[in-house]
């Protein structure tokens, strides 16, 4: 498929080899939450050797992930970038791809499942829809798209007890949620499913709180600092219009752990749309 022409997520978050860890914690983190990989609605209907397709791949985990349990499958992992691939195991296959750009006539139609994860910090508010036409393009009649996106944008920050803070946490969010990024954030999640049905598709829907497994509270809370904490550096030093100096920076950071071992911890809500294309399975 295409190269990219712009990675939006790399100049919001970086692509290096921190992020790619923190991703793949948040990947399991997430996954815990969900109570699933695969969506329920789908693993009936998949078979024993599929064609998946995961766009946003990163390292790759999703299809790793499905490799155990589906040896005969073709897992084919795609992104805008190779900075996060990981050496493929037996059946995975990791690409450079863009969901903004046209798909090549050969990947028409031979996808039993396209997956996408998180890519809300790689889209614009207009992208949406384009992409998932894009994606569409992949399905075989009767194929699936699992698309999970966060409400980043309703992001809470809560006390686990009484005597504990919140305020720095909730600062670094807000700096987050209001800065560059605000518009991205607002989309995706809470517009997947009408514009999957608007391409034909019959939609469920499923939303999930990601602090629904009390004992995984702090260690998404600490990954989610990761990420708080990396973006304000990297628009530090960009010198962003509104960034913080890197000593404001390392002085909330502290104050941020505090916090975490105080008990605040994160809260936002994890939408899944799973869209069935028309049409008989071959």
């Amino acid at each position: 498929m295409t190269m990219s022409k712009q990675d939006l997520y790399a100049e919001s978050m970086g692509r290096d080899a921190t992020e790619a860890q923190r991703m793949d914690q948040q990947f399991q983190i997430i996954t815990g939450a969900l109570g699933w990989t695969l969506h329920p609605s789908i693993v009936p209907i998949l078979g024993d050797s599929p064609n998946i397709a995961d766009f946003a791949t990163g390292t790759g985990l999703f299809l790793r992930s499905l490799a155990e349990s589906y040896p005969a499958a073709r897992l084919d992992g795609y992104d805008v970038s190779s900075n996060m691939f990981e050496a493929n195991c037996k059946n995975v296959k990791l690409s450079i791809a863009d969901v903004n750009q046209p798909v090549p006539s050969e990947l028409h139609g031979i996808y039993d499942l396209v997956h996408v994860r998180y890519l809300i910090a790689g889209m614009q508010p207009d992208d949406w829809e384009p992409a998932l036409r894009n994606l569409l393009q992949l399905l075989r009649p009767g194929g699936v798209i699992q698309w999970e996106e966060p409400a980043l944008s309703q992001t809470q920050h809560l006390r686990a007890r009484p005597e504990s803070s919140t305020s720095t946490m909730r600062k670094m969010m807000l700096s987050f949620i209001k800065g560059p990024l605000h518009d991205q954030l607002c989309h995706g999640w809470s517009t997947l499913p009408e514009i999957m049905e608007r391409c034909g598709l019959r939609v469920e829907t499923d939303v999930v709180s990601s602090d629904r497994h009390v004992e995984t509270r702090r260690m998404l809370t600490e990954n989610g600092m990761v990420a708080l904490f990396g973006y304000a550096r990297l628009m530090a030093s960009k010198h962003a219009p509104g960034a913080m100096s890197m000593d404001q920076i390392k002085e909330l950071e502290v104050d941020a752990i505090k916090e975490v071992e105080s008990g605040c911890y994160v809260r936002y809500d994890i939408h899944t749309a799973v869209g069935f294309n028309p049409g008989r399975r071959l």
